[in-house]
């Protein structure tokens, strides 16, 4: 935290946590960054879920050698049903 200035601290605190000004500066430094990374955890974990949109995920993700250059390779999408992602 050492990189950010004091008021965008308090308010990337107040934003995420939703603590008043004078909560936050009465609270413990270490109490706060643990409640930060905590939300911040949470956070993650929703928007993982969120992504797969359903029951999991359909595909898996495969690196195959490039046509250009055989040297890179190119992140492809293996879909296990392509039924679901062919559109008419």
């Amino acid at each position: 935290m050492a990189y950010l200035s004091q008021a965008r601290f308090l308010v990337n605190v107040h934003e995420s946590l939703g603590l008043d000004y004078e909560k936050i500066l009465d609270s413990s430094l270490a109490i706060i960054e643990a409640m930060l990374q905590e939300s911040n955890y949470i956070n993650n974990e929703r928007n993982k879920a969120l992504k797969k949109g359903g029951d999991g995920e359909d595909f898996e993700w495969v690196e195959l050698p490039s046509f250009d250059d055989p040297t890179k390779t190119i992140r492809y999408k293996k879909y296990y049903d392509i039924a679901g992602q062919i559109k008419v």
